[in-house]
């Protein structure tokens, strides 16, 4: 049961780290390069990278969210069949 939560408690960290280099990496896209007079290059360059990381911080947060809706189901599933035995014990 405890690994259970520490496993879901993972997963929320997972999805909250990701979700948060998602921002940073918006916030990066959209405000070109951090640089203080960034050349034209210099915010293309960053724009890309800001769209890669982006992609990886998405794809890696639905992964997260994924596994946390799997775990999800898979509790509620066994939780049905655990109350039927532990109701079945105490009478």
């Amino acid at each position: 049961m405890k690994a259970a939560k520490l496993v879901r408690l993972i997963c929320d960290i997972w999805i909250v780290v990701f979700v948060l280099g998602f921002i940073l990496a918006l916030s990066w896209y959209l405000g070109g390069s951090f640089e203080i007079a960034p050349t034209e290059e210099q915010k293309e360059k960053a724009r890309i990278g800001a769209a890669v990381l982006m992609a990886v911080a998405g794809a890696l947060c639905t992964v997260g969210i994924a596994a946390r809706i799997k775990l999800g189901r898979y509790r509620k599933s066994n939780e049905g069949e655990g109350t039927k035995c532990e109701w079945s014990a105490h009478r």
